[in-house]
């Protein structure tokens, strides 16, 4: 019997879907799809284009039995829903599905993983390797597609892993509606909302703060890069569990005046028209939108050694990469851009042509190739 025309996408939350997946579900809309997902609801549990939406316990640690219960709703939702194609995303949701979908593939159940970023990578801890690794491995035999978004993750997934078949596209899309470049808007207005000085060298960093993006690293650096840039301001917007400890770390290293936490933040289209450089500290990253969005902006980057990162800059070409845990490169970086406003303006027009390859046309034109090749996708079937 034919399956019927429709999708189940599993991901660890609703805000997951509604922050990187609406231009996806609106092609596969357009292809003539029912689009189900499975998730744990953390926002107001509504996502555009999606049908019908389960809730389910999917929690951020492995060492919680909710993830028993989360398994079972999960198992019962795909023997229950006869889907063509299931496309799962992040580790956790990821691993559940492809061991709750083994009979849904025997019944001809395609399974797709999109990784965003494997836990294991190069310069990762041992650990992480130890633990992540061969869970990726052993899974992949349950899984007929691997995306991965870097090649890093490619080449790993690529030439180790079980999977049917293994793709790399260009990282999941920068949607160029929502970073769109405003040149009206009124530069010494923002700061003077945000009570900056006119004068302000501003760093701008939109990350949340969890370990991963290591925004102490930052502070612990400022107060040397101060002294040779007096007019430093540093805005930090996001949100999350450590905010308080860094709060705290400012007020300690007496950077009260320099450090601004903005908090979570929809104009950062707004905040970065004032930014001089964009910085990053993360550990890892898939790709890194943050950055991206920067470039798009026409703002000079400075990051970490990362192999998201190196998928967008080019150290010395484009911006500057400083290996992960060095003040000193991090310090120099900063430092060259403060005082070469030329090869600043050089690196800012040098990115924002190179990120045009991670627009998310191309991520989607892509994406439409890998889905025809597991759906049952008429000619007429063409996304608008």
């Amino acid at each position: 019997m034919e399956k019927p025309k429709r999708i189940l996408i599993v991901a660890t939350s609703d805000i997951h879907l509604q922050v990187f997946h609406l231009p996806y579900f609106a092609m596969l809309k357009a292809m003539g799809y029912e689009l189900h997902a499975a998730v744990e609801v953390r926002g107001n549990g509504q996502v555009e284009g999606i049908d019908q939406l389960f809730n389910l316990p999917f929690k951020r640690t492995l060492f919680t039995t909710k993830l028993f219960t989360a398994y079972g709703k999960l198992k019962q939702i795909i023997d229950a829903g006869n889907y063509q194609l299931i496309h799962c995303h992040t580790p956790i949701p990821a691993a559940l599905t492809r061991l709750a979908a083994k009979k849904a593939r025997k019944l001809g159940t395609k399974v797709m993983y999109t990784a965003h970023g494997f836990h294991f990578y190069k310069g990762a801890p041992f650990g992480y390797w130890a633990t992540y690794y061969p869970a990726e491995r052993y899974l992949s035999r349950f899984t007929d597609a691997i995306v991965t978004i870097n090649k890093e993750d490619f080449d790993i997934a690529s030439g180790k892993f079980k999977a049917g078949q293994t793709f790399y596209i260009p990282g999941i899309g920068v949607d160029t509606k929502r970073f769109n470049v405003d040149n009206t808007i009124d530069k010494q207005k923002i700061k003077a909302q945000l009570g900056l000085p006119t004068d302000s060298f501003v760093l701008f960093y939109a990350a949340n703060f969890i370990y991963r993006k290591n925004h102490q690293f930052i502070i612990e650096s400022l107060n040397d890069i101060k002294r040779q840039i007096p007019n430093l301001k540093v805005l930090f917007a996001g949100s999350g569990v450590l905010l308080p400890a860094m709060q705290k770390l400012v007020a300690e290293l007496n950077l009260s005046d320099t450090v601004h936490f903005l908090g979570f933040r929809k104009d950062i289209n707004e905040l970065l028209s004032i930014t001089n450089i964009s910085i990053s500290a993360s550990r890892q990253e898939g790709l890194g939108l943050a950055l991206a969005e920067a470039m798009i902006n026409n703002v000079p980057v400075v990051a970490t050694v990362d192999r998201g990162h190196k998928e967008l800059i080019t150290s010395g070409v484009n911006g500057f990469l400083f290996a992960q845990g060095s003040q000193q490169e991090f310090k120099q970086s900063v430092l060259k851009l403060y005082h070469d406003p030329a090869l600043a303006k050089t690196f800012a027009n040098r990115s924002a042509e190179h990120i045009k390859k991670f627009f998310i046309e191309n991520s989607l034109a892509e994406m439409d190739k890998i889905y025809r090749k597991f759906l049952s996708v008429s000619k007429d079937d063409q996304p608008n």
